[in-house]
């Protein structure tokens, strides 16, 4: 079977395996007791891809048989553009990968691609795992802690491309990704991904003539240094450097609620009991989020909910 074809098979050709033998730590909410039958009621399908684009099949993000894929080992890139720029998203192991959807899709931007940066091991969170989470509902939560944790990283990752000289982006953009990739040496960090130029000019929005002299900038600053095989070490100089820059000026600032409407001074004087003499329904003032469940407040820390007598 040629690569290509290997990479285009179904999802369902795959081979079985038990998922928390391969990721433990999303069982860490079983008891003891329940471990061995939640074990066996954890099942997924194994995929191994060779690297190279994925030709992911078109509908597969939209069954409803399938949670995710879980990277057991390996890295994947995904990404989208727009005009000439890419967004790029790493994940490696312990991520969950959710397979583009071909509804609800934003009207900007082009299709998502997926690409086995290495040969990568993955499995399938589908019926079995889905049925499993009902016993065990802590299954659940833990997948969806990943999905936030990756949906924050990559929201940094957005918020760097924003600050206004480029070896600061360039710097924070190696740092954030040797914080989950790389190795610790004795002469720093060592990020062992061989990115060229032209990628680190899409990850830190600059020109890759800019990113090279940004580069060397660092560079004579010891704060980063490419390495005989393509990798980058990330120094301890370049630590102190950062910490500077992400250190902020202490101004806090919640731009949310310039999203707020102006409360007028009619909105302010509401009467207190509508024109049938009764409560009205709607106060504009601010209200906590309501849970409906008691399980919700303890979460949160907020009183539980009692629905109208």
């Amino acid at each position: 079977m040629e690569r290509g074809d290997r990479d285009r098979r179904p999802l369902d050709a795959a081979e079985a395996a038990f998922v928390l033998d391969l990721d433990p730590d999303l069982g860490r909410g079983v008891n003891v007791e329940e471990w061995d039958a939640a074990r066996r009621a954890c099942r997924g399908t194994l995929l191994r891809l060779s690297d190279g684009v994925w030709d992911v099949p078109l509908l597969a993000g939209e069954r409803d048989d399938l949670l995710g894929l879980l990277i057991v080992d390996g890295l994947l890139c995904r990404e989208v553009s727009l005009h000439d720029r890419h967004m790029l998203e790493l994940l490696g192991p312990g991520a969950v990968l959710q397979l583009p959807v071909v509804s609800e899709r934003p009207r900007l931007g082009g299709d998502i691609r997926l690409t086995a940066v290495t040969g990568a091991m993955l499995v399938g969170l589908g019926a079995s795992f889905i049925h499993a989470a009902g016993r065990w509902p802590t299954l659940l939560p833990a997948i969806h802690r990943r999905l936030e944790a990756q949906r924050e990283h990559l929201a940094i990752q957005g918020l760097i491309a924003h600050l206004p000289r480029a070896e600061h982006r360039l710097l924070l953009q190696l740092w954030h990704l040797a914080d989950r990739y790389g190795r610790v040496t004795p002469e720093g960090t060592q990020l062992p991904l061989p990115l060229r130029h032209d990628l680190l000019g899409q990850l830190a929005a600059c020109r890759r003539s800019t990113v090279t002299l940004a580069i060397g900038a660092l560079a004579s600053e010891g704060c980063i240094r490419r390495m005989a095989d393509g990798s980058w070490l990330i120094t301890a100089i370049a630590e102190r450097r950062v910490d500077a820059i992400a250190r902020g000026n202490g101004t806090a600032r919640v731009l949310g609620e310039s999203l707020m409407r102006p409360r007028s001074s009619a909105r302010r004087r509401v009467s207190s009991q509508g024109q049938d003499g009764h409560e009205p329904a709607v106060r504009y003032r601010r209200r906590p989020i309501r849970w409906s469940s008691d399980e919700g407040a303890v979460a949160t820390g907020l009183p539980p909910h009692k629905p109208p007598g």
